[in-house]
């Protein structure tokens, strides 16, 4: 009964919406509304993805202005200690492995790697405390850390930046894939609606949480977080973008991705693309990828796997060039 809720409001909430085509891989138009702000980082992105990836070009758009720049070497195992953080729900389903494929390349090329597990309903604040106690546990072998946040993750990660400068001096940047770091449209109208379903819902593997996630996702939040915070954070946020072709949606994500169709064809079924970047942060590209695959590898069991997009995405290639392209540029 809960699901049915879920998807009926969402479906209401699509009264009216349109979806445009995207370009053709053909086209270069302009640079989707409010992305040009951002400091311009997608030559070398595409650089170090086309070398990790033989089909880059299927996933990765391309926008008037971009420039064509060599590649950036791979990223120094030795400088970094890579910390990963899930999105919003992902630990309430025990079969949702966030960044595992990215974890287990990373391994394998030497980095130290961490996944920093959070609350899936806990609010921003109680999740940034959780984050910074779990670093806090962490052994220092010197390296710095450069953190990697899916969705809400990368917003529970700027706000333990700000709580904890001591962390943020030992942090080298943060990776927003898909974060929601200017909040979404749908957590203006939706928060009464997740009281009902996702908040109510007796997850076994996960609590209710402290606070109120939707709430803190919401546009107004965010920007009054921004104004009020962003002054203080020292840490510089890149964002990969994701914005899917309908072939590359999920099912389970068509509700909501045709509400936000409403106000721009330019999202990934969650999120604006506008609104995945940071007021001053920097650009590495717009991949073809709704806001579940960019993120999480598509799970083998069902029902899970009947949630993701079955059309699969160089994620491992697309987050590793990610790093590559932060290496550099911080160097």
């Amino acid at each position: 009964m809960m699901r049915r809720r879920a998807w009926l409001a969402l479906a209401l909430l699509c009264a009216g919406c349109a979806t445009g085509p995207l370009p053709s891989r053909d086209e270069t138009p302009p640079l989707p509304p409010e992305l040009d702000a951002a400091r311009d980082l997608r030559g070398p992105f595409r650089g170090a993805f086309c070398a990790r990836e033989a089909a880059c070009e299927d996933s990765l758009y391309r926008f008037a202005g971009e420039m064509t720049t060599p590649r950036p070497p791979a990223a120094d195992p030795s400088r970094f200690h890579l910390l990963f953080v899930p999105g919003f729900l992902a630990s309430c389903f025990p079969d949702i492995h966030s960044f595992g494929d990215v974890m287990d390349a990373a391994r394998a090329a030497g980095f130290a790697v961490d996944f920093l597990d959070v609350e899936g309903r806990g609010g921003v604040a109680a999740n940034a405390r959780s984050l910074a106690q779990r670093i806090d546990a962490l052994s220092d072998d010197g390296r710095r850390y450069l953190i990697v946040g899916h969705s809400k993750g990368a917003v529970d990660a700027l706000q333990m930046l700000v709580d904890r400068p001591d962390i943020a001096r030992r942090t080298t940047a943060l990776i927003a894939v898909a974060g929601a770091l200017q909040g979404s449209p749908l957590a203006d109208r939706l928060d009464g609606l997740y009281g009902i379903t996702f908040g109510a819902f007796p997850f076994s593997a996960c609590g209710k949480g402290d606070g109120t996630p939707v709430l803190d996702l919401q546009r107004a939040a965010r920007t009054e977080w921004w104004s009020a915070h962003g002054s203080a954070l020292t840490v510089p946020v890149y964002s990969l973008v994701s914005v899917p072709e309908m072939t590359r949606l999920a099912t389970t994500l068509y509700p909501p991705f045709l509400a936000l169709s409403h106000l721009t064809r330019y999202n990934d079924g969650m999120l604006l693309a506008s609104g995945q970047v940071a007021p001053n942060g920097a650009l590495l590209g717009i991949v073809d990828a709704d806001h579940l695959s960019i993120g999480i590898p598509r799970p083998d069991t069902f029902p899970h796997l009947l949630w993701f997009s079955p059309v699969p995405f160089p994620r491992t290639a697309a987050i590793m060039a990610a790093i590559d392209v932060v290496a550099s540029d911080t160097k």
